[in-house]
């Protein structure tokens, strides 16, 4: 969705035009309102303004002087002329400024809402061009960039470097970077929209959101950025005039807001006060990582500072991790649904007003994930693999690119362990089970007159009654009692047909402990009594 500026130092003109055409229908997500020139400029430094439309003549500044401004803040920005005044010079003028259109007034509706339509479709061209994964692509084949950033990553190591060295390195890769140089730094962790790329393919998504800055930096700052091996997004940045820095955080807003636009999904960013290169570098950038960790629970896509600090509670986590019953014990039981149930409980936040206030933390993450691969190994069985190959490749990513965790990629790789784990153990399992089921038979059938039980049959083959059950009837689709009724009966019929055995004996042979409890069962099984049974 895109954002109009409406500028017109004729209220009713800008109101009109604001209120009469449902923009929304057309792409327009905010309609914003400026006039004079003045105002127009305000709302462009704090809003990501796509197209504007301006009176070409206004007190204190035309709108084609307000174009060339525009321009500075943005170059993509698409401007669409109003003018009373059909004159050459005008338009000749407005084409020199690259103006999308010149309309006189009074505004034909249909001509306006057709320039501004195609104004859209220029911009989402340009900014397709922008992150189109060819350009991408490009980019990472190249060694120039993978050189810059390596000497960043270098230097955020606090890796020693000569001056002289570092001198001939920033020229040899063109970085225009020199000592004393004041700077900023900007931290970038890429939020949990993009948990749907798989990890080794996000750098593209990387590239994609470097190139979209250099876009919105460039007309007043020098960038440069690298991605660190934990997966942030680090920029310094050089004002290309001595206050440009000033303005950093205004445009560090549009980036955020031009990567939601763009490729759907959310940055969370820390900025650095203002330092002299080389001096800071690592301290600045782990004290930006751990105001990222300290914030990344409060909001989504949020913007702050290294100073800025919050709170959140971490034993609600804890809590979570140990409540019974535990993982291991779920999987090892093959408890599948309840062990992805008790995963989905830990990543995601729960109904609680104090929890629905708070994200997990990346710490809490972390936690999260190391208690996940610790239940992981207790269950591994040996198989020619070693425990890390098992963990799979996206474990070794995750524990790598810190970054870039988020409860949905962690929730993703556990999910697909405990889905490998079933397959594997599922033959094994039901083979096991079916072993139980036909000793617990077999038991039953050569002891069935010494009064057996649950727990007698359940200690005869080593499990937990419960357990026991559970397997039982997954395997045979009935309880043991069930069966043990069943078999009962069907032994009563066969001895009451093909012997001569008293009633008594009948029942002693079935493991009743009274003849008339016996009696009692058997006719509300069959309807009669067992010596009318015999007798029919």
């Amino acid at each position: 969705m895109y954002q109009l500026l409406i500028v017109d130092d004729e209220t009713s003109v800008v109101d009109s035009l604001a209120m009469t055409v449902q923009w929304k229908d057309y792409g327009i997500e905010e309609v914003h309102c400026a006039y004079s020139a003045q105002e127009a400029l305000h709302i462009a430094a704090k809003y990501s303004i796509d197209i504007m439309i301006t009176d070409i003549q206004m007190p204190e500044m035309s709108g084609l002087e307000l174009i060339e401004v525009m321009q500075h803040y943005s170059r993509k920005i698409r401007c669409i002329i109003l003018s009373g005044h059909d004159e050459f010079e005008y338009a000749k003028k407005a084409l020199a400024f690259q103006t999308q259109d010149y309309l006189l007034k009074p505004v034909d509706y249909n001509e306006l809402i057709n320039s501004v339509k195609k104004a859209i479709h220029n911009v989402e061209e340009e900014w397709k061009e922008v992150i189109s994964f060819q350009r991408i692509k490009q980019t990472l084949e190249a060694n120039l960039p993978l050189m810059r950033s390596q000497l960043l990553n270098d230097l955020l190591k606090n890796k020693i470097i000569r001056h002289e060295v570092l001198d001939e390195r920033l020229a040899l890769v063109g970085v225009p970077f020199r000592f004393d140089d004041p700077y900023m730094m900007m931290v970038v962790r890429m939020e949990e929209d993009f948990s749907g790329y798989d990890l080794q393919s996000l750098s593209l998504l990387e590239y994609a959101v470097t190139n979209i800055a250099d876009e919105v930096f460039q007309k007043l700052f020098t960038l440069w950025h690298c991605v660190t091996e934990q997966g942030y997004l680090v920029f310094l940045i050089k004002g290309n005039q001595s206050d440009d820095l000033h303005l950093v955080d205004s445009f560090a807003v549009k980036l955020q807001n031009h990567v939601q636009k763009f490729l759907k999904g959310s940055l969370s960013i820390c900025l650095s006060n203002i330092a002299k290169f080389p001096d800071d570098l690592q301290n600045l950038y782990l004290d930006a990582i751990n105001a990222i960790n300290r914030n990344i629970g409060n909001n989504k896509s949020f913007f702050l500072t290294i100073n800025e600090k919050s709170e959140q509670p971490q034993s609600s986590i804890v809590k979570k991790l140990y409540a019974p019953p535990a993982l291991s014990t779920l999987l090892d039981s093959g408890s599948w649904d309840e062990a992805i149930a008790k995963i989905d409980e830990l990543l995601i936040v729960g109904s609680s007003a104090d929890e629905q206030s708070y994200d997990l933390s990346q710490d809490q993450l972390f936690t999260v994930l190391l208690y996940l691969s610790s239940s992981f190994t207790i269950c591994f069985q040996p198989n020619g693999s070693s425990l890390y190959d098992q963990m799979g490749p996206e474990f070794d990513l995750l524990l790598r690119k810190k970054g870039h965790l988020s409860r949905q990629r962690i929730y993703d790789w556990a999910s697909k362990i405990i889905i490998a784990l079933k397959a594997k153990t599922s033959t094994q399992m039901e083979n096991a089970q079916q072993q139980v089921a036909t000793k617990v038979r077999t038991f039953i059938h050569e002891h069935l007159s010494e009064g057996i039980s649950l727990q007698i049959i359940a200690d005869h083959v080593g499990l937990h009654p419960v357990y026991l059950s559970k397997i039982y009837k997954t395997v045979m689709n009935e309880t043991i009692g069930d069966y043990i009724y069943h078999f009962r009966m069907e032994r009563a019929v066969h001895l009451l047909r093909n012997t001569d055995l008293k009633i008594s004996e009948i029942s002693d042979q079935l493991g009743f402990q009274a003849t008339p409890h016996f009696i009692k069962i058997f006719k509300e099984h069959f309807g009669k009594t067992p010596q009318d049974y015999r007798n029919r």
